[in-house]
């Protein structure tokens, strides 16, 4: 493995802080310390609370209701992965958070965040509660304390339009009362290496006025992550907040971060094309070709590269206006660079060892400014709460988007050489012109330009009534979109605006408490997803194909039992058990394309129906406490094509069943205090991705942590103990993306 010598010195250097900040710092206690700060603005229904977690247990959330609630008191589907599962899963991208925990929830991509929920995209990443993230690439995990997941459409809750999968929030680790750190440094058996420095605490105290601060760094590096040449991982990562108070009443939290990934993780594997079409479905079962494998790539290092910048920036300011009256402004402002040239393979010959291949170079970016702005309203009244909400969701987005596609010559995968390779390159350096200069038809397709701007504008009004002590909440909201979109192709200098009018999603929900721990719930949800006029489907190699898109429209309703019981003073189970029905009209999918490629096309209605069960319990024993989450998810789906037919063929990604476990033990006294251990399995049924048909197969984890005294921690995790390598996604018969193999991975942390 190539080690970057300057690199290398960084993590070092980050190691060897942990000693010279504890000459400094007096020791602390290593669990968050964001209670007191709450405090001092009188517990605002806009900052969540996590006094109450223990274990893998966590109750409160903003991201279902746009204030802080405990799931109990939601009518809709939320888990939460919290920091304490996290670190036993050394987790450092969103598919290793929630294979365990999170029923529904399935992978479609591996090299970036893109995963389903019930059969459906998720729509939206979220950072604390605010749109953000654009980009291809993994969140980066760095500064994370837990990720949240809410299922079903949120255009009401979120303010944006995006799929009615669900939306995922990434929490990241507030500012502190009390002086703390941590410096984490990991390496696997590929020679992956990771660290991160998180600090935090107090900059000045006082009656009026005080201000804590966090700061966050991280650098990852490796060679080779996954067995193939052409890959490797490259990033550094920044991130700062600042929480000021100001009195009892105010509070402002400014909060940025830089990520500067050069990393180059992509689809790098190929079908095996003998495989043949079931007859009575016309799937096909996805298989590797025998010369895809671990190690092969289908092109040269040194022409494949894929730097991108993102920065995000974001400020909140908290204001209580009376004992019942609370307002929340948030701004947010992102920026994203994104420039590469991907090798890919795209097709395989006849003789099913040839391999045609793409070269394809972006130069995409964007530049997004937006806002949240809510105010709520307790009306207290002898027989119960008026809870009402009113506020207004903005943002405008300015982006560019320049491709090419380039027909590079076809390779014998069975030699693993490029001989045409240096040629094609010479003949076609990178560089901005490849965007702008003519070349003929046979060299690949067209070169795309476009600037594009889009304004969206929304707002809200949402209504809780709570009565019988709260053992009974009616919710019911209303949110109007005004949305604006232009782009400009620069190839041949045409506008075309997309006008639309206003429209209106709703949300409706009924929680009943059946007991103080024990609470019912039904839902009914929309997203609305307006027609493009003048917009074709978009498909591979940059085409227009078929119709204009048509309105769509996301439907949920969901009926859901939730609990959070203590059974004794040593059991206590919590958890979710829902059943549900989804549906979208003329849903933007991944199926076949006339020409018989992979793409974009449009399905007339997806549906998704069955039940999912998320149960957690956790024992204390007299040595210890285990904790043990357990998954289910079970249900039917179907297309509108499949009308009338002997058969019904699933959605695109739905995946019928998936089941998880996992469990872990942790010494609290004796001579293996501190101790834990844990282990865990996921197994799922195939899913479809378009005309193939994606089997995973059952995959198990294990972890072994060692406290080497008050400060100094290690962890083993090993992962995919089955030693697997099997297929994510299909995205055409020669680009595939592939899972990685047995990994350990040790890691090494520092507190104080």
């Amino acid at each position: 493995m190539k080690i970057d010598p300057i690199r290398t010195s960084l993590v070092l250097a980050l190691l060897a802080a942990g000693p010279t900040f504890a000459q400094v710092a007096p020791q602390q206690s290593t669990a968050p310390a964001a209670e007191k700060a709450e405090d001092v603005v009188k517990l605002s229904p806009f900052v969540v609370s996590k006094g109450g977690d223990e274990g893998y247990r966590s109750q409160q959330t903003m991201i279902g209701s746009r204030t802080a609630k405990n799931v109990l008191e939601l009518p809709v589907a939320v888990s939460i992965i919290g920091l304490q599962q996290l670190e036993d899963a050394a987790a450092v991208d969103v598919h290793e958070v929630l294979k365990y925990g999170v029923s529904g929830v399935t992978q479609s991509q591996s090299f970036n965040n893109d995963t389903n929920i019930r059969g459906f995209r998720v729509g939206g990443t979220l950072r604390n509660g605010n749109i953000t993230r654009a980009g291809n690439k993994h969140y980066p995990f760095y500064d994370i304390e837990r990720v949240e997941v809410l299922k079903g459409p949120a255009a009401m809750l979120n303010g944006t339009n995006g799929g009615i999968g669900g939306t995922i929030n990434y929490f990241t680790r507030r500012p502190t009362e009390t002086p703390q750190g941590e410096v984490k440094s990991s390496i696997n058996s590929a020679g992956r290496l990771r660290s991160q420095v998180n600090v935090s605490g107090p900059l000045k105290k006082g009656d009026d006025f005080r201000v804590n601060y966090r700061t966050t760094v991280g650098v990852a590096n490796s060679d080779a992550p996954h067995g193939k040449d052409i890959e490797w991982e490259d990033q550094r990562y920044y991130s700062a907040a600042l929480a000021m108070y100001f009195g009892n009443d105010t509070s402002l939290t400014v909060e940025g971060s830089f990520d500067d990934s050069r990393t180059y993780l992509y689809l790098l594997d190929f079908l095996d094309t003998s495989v043949v079409a079931n007859s009575r479905t016309g799937l096909i079962d996805a298989k590797l070709n025998r010369y895809s494998t671990k190690n092969y790539s289908m092109a040269r290092q040194e022409d494949a590269f894929w730097p991108m910048q993102y920065t995000d920036i974001s400020a909140t300011y908290l204001q209580a206006l009376t004992d019942n009256g609370n307002l929340r402004f948030v701004y947010n402002f992102n920026r994203l660079t994104d420039s590469r040239r991907n090798n890919r393979g795209i097709d395989v010959r006849a003789d099913n060892y040839t391999l045609a291949r793409q070269d394809v170079r972006n130069d995409n970016g964007l530049t997004a400014h937006s806002f949240q702005m809510d105010y709520q309203h307790r009306i207290p009244l002898k027989w119960g709460n008026i809870d009402t909400m009113v506020g207004a969701d903005g943002s405008t987005v300015n982006s560019f988007d320049n491709q090419s596609i380039l027909f590079m010559p076809d390779v014998d995968s069975r030699t693993g050489l490029f001989p045409n390779d240096a040629a094609f390159f010479a003949q076609y350096p990178t560089n901005f012109d490849i965007f702008e200069k003519p070349r003929p038809a046979s060299a690949g397709s067209p070169a795309t330009r476009s600037r594009s701007n889009s304004r969206n504008l929304s707002y809200y009004l949402q209504e809780n009534v709570s009565f019988l002590n709260d053992r009974v909440i009616v919710v019911g909201g209303l949110r109007w979109f005004k949305p604006y979109r232009s782009t400009r192709n620069l190839v041949t200098n045409t506008l075309t605006e997309e006008i639309t009018p206003k429209f209106q999603v709703h949300k409706f929900g009924l929680v009943v408490k059946l007991l103080p721990t024990v609470s019912a719930y039904y839902t009914d949800a929309q997203n609305v997803f307006p027609s493009a006029p003048g917009r074709t489907d978009l498909v591979i190699q940059g085409d227009q194909l078929g119709e204009p898109f048509r309105d769509s429209e996301g439907k949920l309703k969901e009926l859901g039992l939730k609990f959070d019981y203590k059974v004794s003073e040593r059991v206590s189970v919590y958890g979710a058990v829902a059943y549900f029905q989804m549906e979208q009209t003329n849903l933007r999918t991944f199926g076949t394309l006339p020409s018989g490629n992979q793409g974009i096309i449009q399905s007339a209605k997806d549906t998704s129906e069955g039940w999912e069960a998320d149960l957690g319990l956790r024992i204390k024993t007299q040595t210890g406490a285990a904790d043990l989450i357990v998954t289910i998810f079970n249900g039917d789906s179907a297309i509108a094509a499949d009308q009338g037919k002997a058969y019904v063929r699933q959605a695109n990604a739905f995946v019928p069943w998936k089941y998880s476990f996992f469990g872990r033990y942790t010494w609290s006294s004796g001579a293996l205090r501190g101790v834990r251990i844990g282990a865990g399995f996921e197994d799922e049924d195939s899913k479809r991705n378009g005309a193939h048909l994606v089997a995973r197969p059952l995959t198990a984890d294990a972890f072994v942590g060692y406290p080497i005294n008050s400060r100094w921690d290690a962890q083993l995790n090993l992962s995919n103990l089955t030693n697997e390598r099997y297929i994510v996604q299909v995205a055409a018969r020669g680009l595939v993306q592939s899972s990685d193999e047995f990994r350990a991975k040790l890691t090494l942390t520092y507190k104080w």
